[in-house]
């Protein structure tokens, strides 16, 4: 069976604007996740993408390209800021690629060479009954 990545290229032609399947070759199967960076030939070219999702199939006829390269398998696009960076594009006439392009923090090398450490614990929700307990508050107020 092969894996397909979904992946939002970075054209900047809005007709472009929806994501394209890619074969996931074996040598890089282990590396591709969703949301991370890689490289794919679009119209000739070399161009930059953002994996979306992976897949088992696709609706394509013909034979998908592979993934040429993957830039980083740090996931940088998770599926809450992909939906929502939808969401800011179709609303104010924009294409996802340039939504994204402002929305993913810009690629460092060397942070990607560090172990992964876990993100640290949410804050607590705040108290829906006021900013500040009164026993809190400075004398006076």
């Amino acid at each position: 069976m092969q894996r397909v990545a979904r992946v939002v290229v970075d054209v900047p032609l809005a007709h472009l604007d929806r994501p394209f399947d890619y074969a996931v070759p074996d040598e890089l199967a282990e590396q591709v996740v969703a949301g991370c960076r890689v490289r794919v030939r679009f119209a000739g070219k070399l161009v930059d993408g953002v994996v979306l999702e992976l897949a088992s199939g696709t609706d394509h006829t013909g034979k998908l390209a592979p993934l040429a390269k993957v830039v980083s398998a740090e996931p940088v696009l998770t599926p809450e800021v992909a939906e929502l960076a939808r969401s800011v594009a179709d609303r104010y006439a924009g294409s996802l690629t340039d939504v994204l392009r402002l929305a993913l923090p810009p690629r460092r090398g060397a942070p990607e060479k560090r172990p992964r450490l876990d993100p640290p614990a949410p804050p607590p929700a705040p108290d829906p009954a006021g900013s500040t307990p009164a026993e809190n508050r400075p004398p006076g107020r």
